[in-house]
């Protein structure tokens, strides 16, 4: 009888055992998170991508720059975002796209792209502790590895930042493959050529910053270079060879620039120029401007310390095994081989080299920074070899042993974290600054609606009905956080809703939204008629407010702070509410007070044209579009309401209007002042009923303010005559007659 011979367990096959483990936990835990902030941009941006290869629409192929050269802000309007998103290559969202017409069945677009998202972070990891391995081997890669999983911000976007994450991942990819190419000098293999080619041309694809690893791969090559000829005095250095050599790598980085532009189609409008076109512009772009708490102020993201992205990255995020790994980096040069040296020293210049940069730079850095993940990877290696290299010079097994024991214990903290407040792991703080309780106040802890999923999850399991699902809104930010699922579900119904609208039963109100109060140093409140709140270690990320709105008691609440306190966006909200109301009149009296405090208000302009629409005052609603459009002329709202304003004119040269439409029309162009246009409109109205007595009053009256007194005199004996009991009409005539007097 045979014995059944088991595979001896090496090294290679624990670190390969335990990332086909981590592989299949991240697969199967990507389906519990939602997408985040720009999640719709960046997959809608995909599938025009697709479609451009398909060709079915040329959209993805436009210029990203305005005439002179700037990049244009996919903020501002829908051909903005779609022609602004060219900028980027958007290889994740093409892959994305193009393999869910294959793999729709996992679920919802949204899930399958963190399906793949996950994949990508998994892919991430192994790579780091490859990494590792061809500096120490396969104990310090498996080290790495688990370090690396257990940095919570990083294995929390590895779910579902479509950006971020397959950045790092190409990133380290090319760290890797230059660290083989390195080792494995002289000689240049077709395979590591292949690899370097495509991961430096998908990271540039993906972030136009992975243009550092062209520079990474000519300095290493350099240093390997000058050590391997140091020590001879360069007194035997073939010249063929080296020419020969640097020859090789020049073209593999002049292929791999040529290879940016296969799935970027603007960038193949012009292989040569346009990824330069796109990264000079990037360089001075001032979009994406955004409102951001750190150190306890609210200031712009083009305003923050120099130190803000280290500071982010390095200290308030970074769990506390890999930032004390950082103090033990200088054990990586004791008692080590110059090829280890130069290693570690290039695997360590790509962090703090792009760090410098951006500290010298001072470039947009917001949301945590996290546009500059990219960095912390490669310095998490450097922590994990660190610990182990302390471990293998440590002479005493006890002291071995207190050092595996701490470095575990450490680990231990962001594992329980990660466990305890699952899929809520890119909140994670570290215990420097006190934890999400220390971040209280002066950090922002959510701006890209990591709880926003949490939340939905509650409402369904609590308050889903099926037969009357509750309408359930997200004032702030993207809606596809909670759009997405609720399409998903039968017992939840999407609201979109302003911030004064009562069309909604529970608003779900992220942590974020403290920039609305940034007058407060505490973001943090609790606002009324809250019924469930996500918390992370007693700090609430998003309230689920019920609600009892009614537009009375919200009007009272307005017009009492405006006493208080006047402003342009405070206006504004009371005219949105009056209009809401369809109180047409107040809300036109309300976006004139915002313009008496800012004239140039195009918001509030458009806003007056929408009222006058509504109240069939199409001459007034044109001229009010006109100043908006004037002010702000790629306003693609105003512009649609101008639309309206020219129709209804058009409309009502031919229209039949009714006695009732008339009086409505002329006593709405009395309560707004149009007093000329009041009385041409009763006029037009006398038309088709002569003896209409409130038409001559209204005539009368509208005389009257012009203080025009004697045809104001003229108007209101025509409406006595007809109707001697007319009250109102006796008293205007008069005071047309007593002002007349006093006039004389």
């Amino acid at each position: 009888m045979k014995m059944i011979r088991f595979p001896k367990i090496t090294d290679r096959l624990i670190f390969i055992s335990v990332a086909v483990i981590i592989g299949i936990v991240m697969s199967v835990l990507s389906f519990d998170y939602g997408p985040l902030e720009d999640a719709r941009i960046h997959l809608e941006h995909g599938e025009r991508i697709l479609d451009y290869f398909k060709g079915i629409d040329e959209t993805a192929s436009l210029s990203p720059l305005h005439e002179d050269g700037t990049l244009l802000d996919v903020g501002k309007n829908v051909d903005y975002e779609h022609r602004g998103m060219n900028g980027f290559g958007g290889f994740f969202d093409l892959l994305s796209s193009f393999l869910y017409q294959y793999f729709d069945f996992l679920g919802d677009k949204y899930v399958f792209k963190n399906f793949l998202n996950a994949i990508f972070g998994f892919l991430l990891f192994v790579f780091c502790g490859l990494l590792a391995k061809e500096i120490a081997g396969w104990k310090a890669g498996l080290l790495t590895l688990i370090f690396v999983v257990l940095v919570p911000l990083t294995f929390g976007y590895s779910m579902n930042n479509p950006k971020d994450i397959p950045a790092a991942a190409f990133y380290l990819f090319s760290i890797f493959h230059i660290v083989k190419l390195v080792k494995e000098l002289p000689v240049i293999t077709i395979k590591r050529v292949l690899f370097l080619i495509i991961n430096m041309s998908l990271l540039v694809n993906i972030r136009l910053i992975g243009f550092l690893v062209f520079g990474y791969l000519l300095l290493a090559v350099f240093s390997w270079w000058f050590l391997e000829n140091y020590q001879k005095g360069f007194k035997k250095v073939n010249v063929k060879q080296t020419g020969l050599l640097f020859t090789k790598v020049v073209t593999i980085c002049f292929v791999a620039y040529l290879s940016i532009s296969l799935l970027w189609p603007y960038a193949q409008m012009n292989p040569l120029t346009n990824p330069i076109k796109v990264f000079i512009a990037a360089k001075d772009f001032r979009g994406f401007e955004n409102l951001q708490l750190f150190e306890g102020i609210w200031k712009s993201s083009f305003d923050m310390p120099w130190y803000y992205a280290i500071k982010n990255l390095f200290i308030i995020m970074m769990p506390l095994h890999v930032f004390l790994g950082f103090f033990f980096i200088p054990i990586l040069y004791y008692k080590s081989s110059k090829q280890n040296i130069l290693y570690v020293s290039l695997v360590l210049f790509t962090t703090l080299f792009p760090m410098f940069l951006i500290a010298v730079a001072k470039p947009n850095s917001h949301d945590g920074s996290r546009q500059f993940m990219f960095t912390v990877l490669p310095m998490v290696v450097i922590s994990a070899l660190s610990w182990y290299k302390l471990w293998i010079i440590v002479p005493r097994k006890n002291i071995k042993k207190l050092v595996f024991g701490i470095m575990i214990l450490l680990m231990l903290q962001p594992l329980k974290f990660m466990v305890q407040y699952h899929p809520l792991q890119a909140l994670y703080f570290s215990p420097l600054i006190g934890g999400v309780s220390g971040a209280y106040g002066n950090y922002e802890i959510d701006y890209y609606g990591v709880a926003v999923k949490t939340s939905l999850d509650w409402l369904e399991e609590n308050v889903g009905d099926p037969n009357n699902p509750p309408r359930i809104r997200l004032y702030y930010g993207s809606q596809t956080k909670i759009k997405y699922y609720i399409d998903q579900t039968p017992n939840l119904q999407y609201a979109l809703s302003r911030r004064a609208s009562s069309k909604w039963d529970y608003s779900i109100i992220m942590l974020a939204e403290g920039k609305y109060k940034k007058d407060h140093l505490n973001v943090n409140w609790s606002p009324e008629n809250t019924v469930h709140e996500v918390k992370i270690d007693g700090i609430t990320l998003c309230y689920i407010v019920k609600n009892d709105y009614t537009p009375e008691s919200y009007l009272l609440k307005l017009q009492n702070e405006l006493a208080v306190a006047p402003s342009v966006n405070g206006y504004l909200e009371l005219g949105l509410t009056y209009f809401e109301k369809q109180e047409y009149i107040q809300s036109i009296e309300a976006f004139k007070n915002s313009l008496r405090m800012n004239p140039n208000n195009s918001l509030a302009y458009n806003n007056i044209c929408s009222a006058y629409n509504r109240l069939k005052m199409y001459d007034k609603a044109k001229i009010a579009c006109e100043k908006a459009i004037n002010l702000r002329p790629d306003f693609v709202l105003a512009k649609n309401n101008m639309a309206v304003a020219n129709n209804g004119i058009s409309n009502l040269q031919n229209e039949v209007m009714s006695v009732n439409d008339y009086l409505t029309l002329g006593y709405n162009y009395y309560r707004l002042g149009f007093f000329k246009d009041c009385i041409i409109t009763c006029e037009k109205l006398l038309k088709i009923d002569p003896d209409n007595v409130t038409a001559y009053n209204n005539i009368c009256s509208s005389y009257n303010n012009l203080e025009d007194y004697e045809n104001a005199i003229k108007a209101c004996e025509k409406a006595v005559k007809i109707a001697p009991d007319f009250k109102l009409a006796k008293n205007n005539l008069q005071r047309a007659k007593k002002a007349l007097v006093n006039k004389k």
